[in-house]
């Protein structure tokens, strides 16, 4: 039984990627006719100027940008993908499964666009600060593209931790009141993995980044304390 259970998972986990893949190939061709405009929009919220250092810079980098936002705009499907093929596995009731893929997508496309208008144009403009005297800023068009992409990924990504730590609870892997005890090891985990998440290794964007991941971890060890407290009512209800 425990066998046929693990090929049912690994059934759907290669569909998930298969379908996700070809969701992402399409949402990034169509992204092609807009990748120039994508780069123009992330230089106008950073305010600065960029420069290609080679001939075929321009052309990768609007190749590189059609990819990623392939997989930014075709987000909301791969969720639902997700949720379809791995909701039996998760312990959420399936008729929660518009609500929690609902609250996936707006807690990503809700991360990613305090990046966009926040921590972007602050971060970028607290590093091109360092410039002065002799020493002047010269961008990569490539390097900035997969600045921004990086940021606005990890943002939209890190603000997916409250649902993380639900289905975690949900699944059994951890209580609320264990995550409560182990706080200070989880703010030491969050900062380091701010370090690594960010693209560049200055405090400043660490920062931007660990603080909204520490107070979404909050948020999640609430609604995991919500949904405690409703199992073990119902539980004693039952009995």
């Amino acid at each position: 039984m425990e066998r046929k259970k693990i090929f049912s998972l690994l059934t759907g986990l290669r569909r998930f990627i298969v379908s996700s893949l070809m969701v992402s190939v399409l949402s990034g061709i169509v992204s092609f006719f807009f990748s120039k405009d994508l780069i123009n929009l992330l230089l106008k919220t950073a305010g600065i100027k960029v420069y290609y250092l080679s001939l075929p810079e321009v052309f990768l980098t609007t190749v590189e940008v059609a990819m990623y936002a392939g997989v930014f705009f075709a987000l909301p499907v791969i969720i639902y993908l997700a949720w379809r093929e791995f909701h039996g596995a998760t312990g959420i009731k399936p008729v929660y499964g518009y609500l929690f893929v609902l609250a996936a997508i707006v807690l990503f496309y809700g991360g990613s666009i305090f990046c966009y208008y926040i921590v972007l144009p602050s971060g970028i403009q607290f590093l091109v600060g360092y410039e002065g005297g002799a020493i002047k800023a010269m961008i990569s068009v490539q390097r900035f593209a997969f600045f921004c992409t990086a940021m606005i990924f990890a943002f939209g990504i890190t603000f997916e931790v409250p649902i993380v730590l639900l289905v975690l609870g949900k699944m059994g892997v951890v209580r609320s009141r264990s995550l409560t005890k182990t706080r200070r090891f989880a703010i030491l985990f969050i900062v380091i993995a701010a370090a690594l998440i960010t693209p560049t290794p200055d405090v400043y964007n660490m920062m931007l980044l660990a603080v909204p991941m520490y107070i979404l971890y909050e948020v999640g060890i609430i609604l995991m304390k919500i949904v405690e407290k409703k199992e073990t009512g119902k539980r004693f209800a039952d009995s």
